[in-house]
Formats: C-alpha cells, structure tokens, sequence
C-alpha cells in the first residue's frame, strides 16, 4: 500500500486551490496515505496549515529553485523524503526525477476545466473521483478569528453578508470599480446587505477607491493571511469577484460565487462547481478570451471590452437569484455567538 505521496501543484493560488480537488479521492483509495503537497511561496501559506493536508513544501522557481541549479537543489530534497507516488500536476519535468511512481497529466483536448484534466490523472490510475471537488478546511483558531472579526464589526444579524473583491493580478481581468461600488450600493439598499470588501496586499488604493464612493460604508477587509481570508470568505452569503484566486477560495469554501469574465477563458478557469454563476457582456472581438495563449492582452488596450460591457443589472439579478433563496439571512457556516 502506498504511504507517501507528493502532489506537485502550483505556484499560483487559483491554481494551487483548484488542485485540492484531488485530496479526497486519494485518500479514499490510499487510506494510510500521508499527502505533501508542493507549490508556490504564496499559495503555501493558504494550504500549509489546512487539515486536509499532512505536509505542504514550497518550491520556489523564482528564488531558491530558479535555474537548473535550482531545479537539482529541489530534486535533492524531494529524494531525501523518499515519496512513493508522484501525482504531477503541473507536468513537471522534475517530478519525474525524485525516485518515486510518476502519474502525469493525461492529453487531450484542453478546453476543459483544470479540474477535470486534473481528476483524470487519477481516473486513469482506477481512482474513483465522483463527487470530488476543491476544498480547503478551516482550523478552530481561524475560524474563532473569523468569528471575532465579524463580531467586532458589529454587523446586523438580519443581514446578508455579501463578500466583493474588485480586485486582480491582471487589468485585462478587472471590472471597473464605479461598476463595483454601484453594485454595492444596490446591494446595501435593495438587500439590506452587509459589505465586506476585500483585497489584496497590492490592492488597498482600489479597495479604498471603491469604498470612497460607496453611500454605505463597507467593511474593509485588509488582512493578508490567506487563511483568515478565506475564513472571512467562507461566511458570506454570496462572494462577487473577477477571475482572481479568491474567486476559486470562495467556491473551495462552498460560498456562491458570482463570477465576472472577460478575457479569460470561464470554460478551464471559472469557479468550479454547478452552484456558481459567471457573467459575461457577450461582446465577440474575435480575440477573447486571449487567456490562457500566446499573446494575452495583445490588443494593447488595457482593458477589456468583454468585461467592461457587463452592466449592473445582471450581477445585481445573478446575486438574488441565490439571495432569494436564503430563508434566515447571515446563517453561516459557523455562527457568531458561539464560543
């Protein structure tokens, strides 16, 4: 029976989130499994403390494992650990050099979910993957710090909690903010919600922007632990966002999601899951979406067409269609009161 197994994921954190999706399939088959997994100094910190998990390492392409140098150093270490299975996710010429069982990404038509391409490393290995999807588990400190949080913030308990990150790590991806704080407003006064407001470490200029033009004070969320944020993602009604790595937080966290695309491509990289929504203008350039390939944002433009012609209405009518449905408002995963 296998024992020790390395997941080679990724570097990114949507990317690192979506790869969870195989954690539960192999540990129904391996039983006795003890599952590392390897990815990015930034989406380690998201999954290093998550229970699901047994051990997560970091390979660092940019710093210490950057070059063939680099490259040998990590293979080095991997080998120490003497891993019996390999599920190379990333197809990773490396992984198929640290001495143990190599199952690799299957080929084929790649307009298909990530999620799906990665389930079929498995299922070509007889590993039942029904039902299997991403997932990231909560410890009893995070979720105590999400509960303080919320409770310090002195929201309403008749409320909605509607989570919106304007934010992303491309401007090809973003929705305009005036759009954003629109939406929010609509939301605050034809909802009754409660706005928690989200961003990155890069991004506090746009999440002040945003709430500068808001008639009703969101809460600023401004923590840059990824699993505090995720916690805080995991309680909200409903999250609205670009194509961005809490988009695919929120769905790992089985929060509805209200997805904005544009010049990404949904089909392989949108919220993952039948209880999610995406949105688009139906604008056709011809060029969209131009991620992933050759010449992303080759139009030069700076933005995008397709994402900048959805209007307010239709977020505003994808978010009640799953709010409507909410027979006691702010009934979340883990309640507020307790201790």
């Amino acid at each position: 029976m296998l024992k020790k197994i390395l997941v080679f994921s990724f570097s990114f954190i949507g990317d690192a989130v979506l790869s969870t999706s195989v954690i539960q399939p192999l540990r129904r088959h391996f039983s006795d499994a003890h599952i590392t997994f390897l990815v990015g100094p930034r989406a380690f910190d998201l999954l290093a403390t998550d229970p699901n998990i047994d051990a997560a390492l970091v390979y660092d392409n940019r710093g210490e494992h950057a070059g063939w140098k680099g490259r040998l150093r990590l293979i080095k270490t991997l080998r120490r650990d003497k891993f019996d299975l390999v599920v190379n996710l990333r197809d990773s010429l490396t992984a198929r050099c640290i001495g143990a069982e190599h199952w690799g990404m299957v080929r084929g038509e790649s307009n298909r979910h990530a999620v799906t391409r990665y389930l079929e490393v498995l299922q070509r290995h007889d590993i039942e993957t029904t039902d299997a999807h991403p997932h990231l588990q909560f410890t009893e400190d995070e979720q105590t710090i999400a509960r303080c949080f919320l409770t310090e913030a002195d929201i309403p308990s008749e409320r909605l909690l509607i989570g919106i990150h304007p934010g992303g790590n491309w401007e090809y991806k973003l929705w305009d903010a005036k759009n954003y704080a629109q939406l929010a407003n609509a939301l605050c006064k034809e909802q009754n919600a409660s706005i928690l407001l989200f961003a990155g470490p890069n991004e506090r200029e746009l999440q002040a922007g945003v709430a500068k033009i808001m008639d009703v004070p969101p809460i600023l969320v401004k923590t840059e632990n990824l699993r505090h944020l995720a916690a805080l993602i995991s309680v909200c009604d409903v999250y609205i966002g670009n194509d961005t790595g809490p988009m695919h937080i929120a769905a790992a966290v089985d929060t509805p999601v209200v997805a904005l695309f544009g010049s990404t491509n949904h089909i392989r990289s949108g919220p993952y899951g039948e209880k999610h929504a995406v949105l688009q203008s139906g604008i056709e350039l011809g060029c969209n979406p131009c991620h992933p390939g050759r010449h992303p944002g080759g139009c030069g433009a700076g933005s995008c067409e397709v994402i900048a012609g959805i209007t307010v209405e239709p977020v505003l009518a994808a978010v009640k269609r799953y709010t409507s449905s909410i027979s006691i408002p702010n009934a979340r995963k883990f309640s507020l009161n307790s201790s």
